[in-house]
């Protein structure tokens, strides 16, 4: 792994950000480990080295690593962040929008994370609609570091919302409109065209 991550901070130098995630794959001592040999590469973070729900691991993660911890992707609603923010187990919290309870949940978790000096980075591998959803939240935060967008992008992904110029992500910003609500409209069609057979539409 720390030659696999020093070949690519080798190749985009260190002017890009760079992250890694774990996938809560590892144990409190061995990810210190990995993080310990990962600090030299300057990552902007290292994601769910422990389970998420585990505040006690994340804790002594965290206050025995310099490289900053991330988490939150999988936990739910405030009650899921108020701990792990009040305590600092983590440096960064990444909420999925979809999966806290929505925009106004998520600006509760971003206030408070606020409050605790703590940045946003929400997790996003969604639609355009999940993701102009969760960069009007970045938008009106004053915590917000990075939007995350999936690597695994689909041809048509532009094309399942209308009523904004295209690509939707031009030199890695995402330009809100300014029109109510998200500003832009479900193209049904494209939408039932490429959703999987056994997937409910609404009508």
């Amino acid at each position: 792994m720390v030659s696999l991550i020093g070949a690519v901070r080798d190749a985009v130098g260190y002017d890009i950000d760079l992250a890694v995630d774990c996938h809560w794959r590892y144990s409190v001592s061995d990810v210190i480990k990995v993080a310990d040999e990962l600090e030299p590469f300057g990552l902007l973070w290292l994601e769910d080295p422990v389970p998420p729900e585990s505040g006690d691991a994340l804790r002594a993660v965290t206050s025995r690593v310099r490289v900053p911890i991330a988490t939150g992707e999988n936990l739910y609603r405030f009650e899921g962040f108020r701990e792990i923010l009040q305590t600092h187990a983590v440096g960064i919290a990444t909420p999925d929008l979809q999966k806290v309870g929505g925009l106004a949940v998520a600006c509760q978790i971003a206030q408070f994370a606020d409050d605790q000096t703590i940045p946003i980075a929400p997790h996003n591998i969604s639609s355009p609609v999940g993701t102009f959803a969760s960069a009007h939240f970045c938008a009106a935060i004053p915590n917000f570091l990075v939007l995350e967008f999936h690597g695994s992008d689909v041809p048509f992904w532009n094309d399942l919302v209308d009523g904004i110029s295209k690509p939707i992500i031009r030199a890695g910003a995402i330009h809100l409109p300014e029109k109510p609500g998200l500003g832009i409209t479900l193209n049904e069609e494209v939408a039932q065209k490429y959703a999987r057979k056994d997937e409910p539409f609404f009508e």
